[in-house]
């Protein structure tokens, strides 16, 4: 219960901009089953905040090796792929992505930053594939709903 109650408060300290002090608890409690998991995930977070992106990544890779919930673990994966890509592994992302979209294809926020390394591998046709895609299947505004039979009918003529 007291790991419970630290992994908590070190997740708050962490979205409150503390996070030097947040993961000074969070690696306290990597030797504990139980909070392991989130620990080292809202570690790479907080390396993720700082930009320091080459850190985070192993701390992701830890992650995913520990017992986590279903959503620490597509935060995990997710985290992972999008860091990948931000280090500029775009081949090694993109099989992240690819991956994320098979085992989570309703979590429809993997598809920006999936176009955004499609774009990076110079595949702008895909991207722009999976960007209209998104937009028809969740408009942004009301204009775009009321308008979304005819985009599925002109999206399907162009792919």
């Amino acid at each position: 219960m007291y790991d419970n109650h630290l992994i908590h408060y070190a997740i708050h300290l962490r979205q409150s901009g503390n996070v030097e002090q947040s993961r000074r608890y969070l690696f306290g409690l990597l030797t504990s089953p139980a909070t392991a998991g989130q620990s080292y995930l809202h570690i790479a977070w907080s390396y993720d905040k700082e930009g320091n992106e080459d850190r985070a990544l192993a701390y992701y890779r830890h992650a995913l090796t520990q017992d986590l919930g279903d959503d620490d673990r597509f935060e995990a994966e997710f985290g992972l792929a999008c860091t990948t890509r931000c280090l500029g592994r775009l081949v090694e992302a993109e099989t992240l992505f690819q991956t994320l979209l098979t085992r989570y294809p309703q979590r429809s926020e993997v598809i920006p930053f999936y176009a955004l390394c499609l774009l990076a591998l110079d595949r702008p046709h895909y991207a722009t594939q999976l960007l209209l895609g998104l937009i028809i299947e969740n408009p942004p505004t009301d204009a775009i709903t009321r308008y979304q039979s005819s985009l599925r009918t002109y999206y399907g003529e162009i792919y």
